[in-house]
Formats: structure tokens, sequence, C-alpha cells
């Protein structure tokens, strides 16, 4: 689905070599394994590397202690439980296709017993995190009775144990109680676990069941390390995509005893040299969803990165296909389908700064990217506020615009709609936004200036708040609500009037989850017929009557605009 907008390089991915067989007449000292000794090798392309919390996958929300808390105790472990009490009736469920992305666990091919050695492990294992759960509903039931409208002083003596000295207790305008967490203390808690994080690593990508629905239990294709997120060793294994590494003592540094299943992962065989931009020239290259890649001859600037692998039967760029150092990436919000902690770990030693949007404080559903990702070891982030600015290079900069939508009316501020300058051009981000004032925008149109492409997301459907927000609520959501409330974005005539309104002279649409490889992130993949496939053929449309060309981002795009 290529329109006369982008100059599409069709690039023919060479599919990498297969796993080849290690002979070697020297046993490794470790279990398993003819491997010789100091044989220096590259991690192989295709190799999936996903990072799990309790055997979850690690998405933002299940991450930050307190709001991992809740999950834990009120998506999560409902879900194993139900499994428990009847596992036919999830497996007919999953049989239905139209089901995918819904809460019903898929095993896959383990048995029961497992199943309950997991459930098991979470309740034993995340017991700070269970009792943190129980202790934000007790201060949540002592502000409702005893503050009211007095002094919060003598209440503090009573917050409950995991919360003494990591919560301020506080009155809105209106004197109704609350209280914000000081976030850079729960990392320090007992219920942030690094003990419970592992690293599960695969040859080659594989179908799997929908990651917020189903933990990624133990399988023959998995090599898992219980190695912390926030441990150098990452980054040294991650390096080894471009540079070869020792693979017998890398191994024993992250105590892996299967040194055969190891070494699969890795190849003799060294990567292409990475072709940079031509001079005088911005290269922008669509990875997937909202992944977008802006470079000029000496700079490369990625935003919100969620980005595939070799292997996986499509054609596509991948993880392969970033150039060696990125100066700068770019998270526009807390989402998990923009902030993927995969992707961010394998780069963490690759990028110069990663910019964030600047946090409201404290809140509980509106956590701070920045405390997140130093917990998790990336040393270099740095916060934006609205319509600040940072330099990556001459006439390379980011700018973060106010961001209205998708966040089904919560007050949530730990987002930004990015706009990339780069020699000249102009580039915004809409992602996910819903343009319903669009009087904010001509409140900073000096800001925003000449605009050469808009990419926005046409996710005009949504899901409910309770989807995502649901074991956050203090308070239940009548069934009118939740569905009002949605997690959308633009629809065709929203993102024509924004465009019109900002002069942009091209128009992207994107951030929809239609990727295949991607299907098990987002529950979603390319349905002609889905709404906001329509509303992508609808937008092109509106958007032509103007002159102005619009596309639908699929798969994959690339084009060159020369510098202004």
């Amino acid at each position: 689905m290529r329109g006369p907008a982008f100059l599409l390089s069709v690039q023919v991915h060479v599919e990498r070599a297969q796993c080849r067989e290690l002979a070697c007449p020297h046993r490794s000292r470790l279990h398993g394994g003819t491997v010789s000794a100091n044989r220096r090798m590259y991690l192989r392309p295709s190799v999936v590397a996903q990072p799990l919390l309790h055997r979850w996958y690690a998405w933002p929300y299940l991450l930050a202690p307190h709001t991992g808390a809740l999950n834990l105790r009120d998506r999560l472990l409902p879900i194993v439980q139900a499994y428990l009490m009847a596992p036919h009736m999830h497996e007919s469920v999953l049989s239905d296709p139209s089901r995918y992305g819904g809460p019903f666990l898929n095993p896959e091919g383990a048995g029961v017993e497992q199943v309950k050695e997991l459930l098991d492990a979470m309740l034993s294992g995340g017991s700070a995190k269970l009792q943190l759960a129980e202790d934000i509903d007790q201060l949540r039931a002592l502000l409702k009775e005893k503050a009211a409208g007095g002094s919060m002083e003598p209440l503090y003596a009573q917050v409950p144990e995991s919360l003494r000295g990591r919560v301020e207790l506080v009155y809105d305008t209106a004197h109704r109680p609350s209280f914000r967490f000081f976030e850079s203390l729960m990392y320090r808690s007992q219920a942030f676990e690094r003990e419970a994080q592992t690293m599960t690593l695969s040859a080659a990508p594989a179908a799997q069941p929908f990651v917020y629905g189903s933990p990624v239990l133990p399988g023959p294709h998995r090599l898992d390390v219980p190695v912390p997120f926030d441990s150098p060793l990452w980054d040294e294994f991650f390096a080894a995509r471009l540079a070869p590494v020792d693979v017998e003592a890398l191994a024993e540094r992250l105590d892996v005893t299967d040194l055969d299943a190891f070494t699969a992962l890795f190849q003799a065989d060294a990567p292409e040299p990475y072709e940079k931009a031509a001079p005088d020239t911005v290269r922008v290259r669509y990875f997937n969803h909202a992944t977008v890649l802006i470079e000029t001859e000496n700079t490369a600037v990625l935003l919100d990165p969620l980005i595939g692998y070799d292997g996986d039967g499509h054609e596509h760029f991948t993880i392969a296909d970033l150039p060696p150092f990125i100066d700068a990436v770019v998270i526009s919000h807390f989402h998990s389908d923009h902030f993927s902690l995969e992707t961010l770990l394998q780069l963490r030693s690759r990028v110069g700064v990663i910019l964030v949007p600047r946090a409201s404080g404290g809140s509980l559903a509106d956590p701070s990217l920045k405390t997140m990702l130093q917990a998790l070891g990336f040393e270099r982030v740095q916060e934006l506020g609205e319509l600040e600015s940072h330099s990556i290079a001459e006439r390379v900069e980011v700018t973060a615009l106010p961001f209205i939508g998708e966040h089904a009316d919560l007050d949530i501020r730990t987002k930004i709609v990015p706009m990339v300058r780069a020699l000249g051009r102009s580039f915004m981000f809409a992602t996910d936004i819903t343009p319903v004032e669009p009087a904010l925008y001509d409140n900073i149109a000096d800001v925003i200036g000449r605009l050469d492409a808009l990419f926005i997301g046409l996710e005009c459907v949504g899901a409910p708040l309770k989807w995502l927000y649901g074991p956050l609520l203090d308070e239940p959501l009548s069934r009118q609500h939740n569905a009002e409330r949605r997690l959308k974005g633009s629809d065709a005539a929203m993102a024509d009037r924004l465009a019109a309104q900002l002069g942009a002279e091209h128009v992207y649409a994107y951030a929809m989850g239609l990727e295949p490889w991607l299907k098990h992130l987002t529950g979603s993949e390319y349905e002609a017929d889905a709404e906001p496939v329509q509303q992508a053929a609808l937008l092109a449309e509106l958007t032509a009557r103007r002159g102005v060309t619009a596309e639908l981002l699929y798969r994959q795009a690339e084009r060159s605009w020369p510098a202004a």
C-alpha cells in the first residue's frame, strides 16, 4: 500500500545464514557444547531477547513497582487462577482467532502443573508487590475516612509500612485528598524485585501468545538467563551484534551452563557495513508501528523504538538495520507500544541520550519514564517539558509539543508530540493524539512553523479505559463511562483538519499495530476492512482534495529530503 508520497526503497532482505554446526575437538568446561576456546563471534540478527518479570513480558505498567503491584494482583494473578480453574475453556476461547488479545492464557504446550508452579512463584516471589498493593488500598481508605480537609500531619503515622517515607499526602485545590509517590524511592524498595527479572533468548522469531494475556513459560526453544536488566553484561551481550565477543567467556559471566544453546545464538559472519544517509540529505525510514528513524549524514534520531528481527518471514527493516550509534531516542509516551524495554535494552550502549516527556510528579497512573529508565540502568536520560527543545547536532533538534488524547481523559502528563527538525526540514509525530481542541496548535503555530510531514495515528476505535488502567482506578467505573472513555487516536476527518491547519505538505498514517511480527505485542494485524485501515483510505481522499498526498505506512518505507 504505497502512494506517490513515499519513494520506497524496496530493499530485498537477504536471509541471514542459518545456525551452523560448530565442531571442535576441545570439550567446553561448561555443560554441554563442543566449542573452540576463545571463539569470537557475532550475535545473530535473528536472536530475540525478551525481558520478563515473574515470567510475564516486562511492559511499563508492570515494571514500575507501584503500578506493577496493582497489575500483578488485579490483572495477572486472576488470569492464571482462572486458567487453572478451567484450562479447557481458555483453550476453546483461544481457538477462535477473533478472540486473540483477550485475558486468556495460552501455555504454549506447557502442562497444568507448570502453570501451577508459575502461580506459586508469582505468589511467593511477588509477595512484596502484593503487600504493596494491599497497602495502597489501605492508604486510599485511610484518606477517604480521615482526610476531610484538616491537616494531614497526624495521618503520616498511619501510612502502611511499605509506603512509609515513600509517599506525600496532599489535597488538591478542591480539598480532595490524595497522595503522590516518591518514585525514586519506590525503585529502592523490595517491590522493585530485581531478582524476578529474566531475559529469555530465542535463536529466531516464532509465533507466540498475546503477551498481556499469557506468561512466557520456559520451553525448549528458549534460553532463560536470570540476570537483572540493569546489568552491564547485557550491554556486552547486545554489543556483539556489531563487534565479536568471546562467547564462552560471556556465557560464564552470565552464568549460562548450556553452552550449546548459548553458542547457537552467535555466528562467525560480521554484519554488513551500515550505509549512512547521503550528504545534505534527510533520510526518513519507517520500521513499523510508530518507529521512525530520521538521519542526516552524521546524525540519527530514533522515535518510539519497537523493532522486529531478521528471520520472521516478513520483509521489513529490523534491528539489524539501525546505525551503529544513535544520537537520540525519543519516547512519546508511556504506553508499551511506544516504550519497549525489549528494544531499548538492546540499544542501551549505542544511544547518546534518551529524550522522554517530563513526568507529573508521582501520580499513580502517570509514572516517570526517566526514573524508570534510570532504575533499569540507562544513565543518559533527559526530560522535555512542553515546548522545550533539545539540540542533537548543528541543524538537528527535537521539540516537545503538547499532546491531547489516547489516555481516556485521565490526568496523564508524561506524553509529548515530538517534532524533529533536521537540515531545515520539519517532521511532526502526532502518534496517538486526538485533536479535539484545534486551538491548541493555533497557539503554538509560531513554534511549529513550516511542516514537511505530519505522521499521525489513526487508531480511532481504541480499547476502553479499564483495558489498560483498570487495576489503577480508585473506584469502579460504569460500563457506559468505560465504553465512552477510550484509548483512541484520530479519525480521518480529524487528521485532515489538523494537517490543513498545520499546512503539512505530506501526511502519513501510522502507529496502528498492523505489522504481523508485532501481533503478540499489539494484539492486532492488518485487515483491509478494519476501521483504522478504512480511515487511512478516507484520509487519502480528503487530503487529495487539497492537493496533499496521504499514505498508510505498513511494513517498511523510506524517503529522502534534500536539505532546505
